[in-house]
């Protein structure tokens, strides 16, 4: 899988972002937006983007796929936010999308071959995270997003980036 260091996720195409330092602009800028608020635009998206209009930080994602059963779970991401996803960018091409997780990086694990990115609850199971949200886009077109660490020449991974979905 590719590394990226720059901000492109911020401005265009989908993420999942678990870095708290690196949310927490988003969180001062108010660029905060519910799950069920984006939830409600499945029908209707506001003509611009909320905020700044570069970034929408989405909020509950994480405690949907906490709480439902592992099945419903990852069918909620390919039959609800996925195509919210291609809403949002065919709409707003010029607007990242990053939904927020305040989980631990541990939580996020990339399978053997780095194809896929699977997301572990507090109860032990799995969320196939990456095919859920982003489907065949994840394996070829998946990047690791990372930042300058606290050690001088180190990274950490903050999150995962798709450019664009279809």
């Amino acid at each position: 899988m590719e590394t990226i260091s720059n901000t492109v996720w911020q401005r265009k195409g989908s993420s999942v972002v678990f870095d708290q330092k690196s949310l927490s602009p988003f969180i001062a800028d108010e660029s905060v937006i519910s799950l069920r608020q984006i939830l409600s635009w499945r029908n209707k998206l506001p003509i611009t983007p909320p905020g700044s209009g570069k970034t929408i930080l989405i909020s509950g994602l994480e405690t949907i796929i906490e709480t439902m059963e592992v099945q419903d779970a990852e069918e909620f991401l390919s039959h609800r936010i996925r195509p919210l996803i291609i809403d949002i960018q065919n709409r707003w091409s010029n607007c990242g999308i990053v939904f927020g997780f305040s989980a631990h990086s541990n939580a996020f694990r990339e399978t053997a071959l780095e194809e896929e990115v699977l997301f572990h609850r507090r109860d032990q199971k799995q969320i196939r995270l990456s095919k859920g949200l982003w489907d065949g886009s994840a394996t070829i077109n998946m990047k690791r997003i990372v930042r300058e660490g606290d050690k001088p020449e180190s990274e950490v991974i903050i999150g995962y980036y798709v450019a664009r979905i279809s």
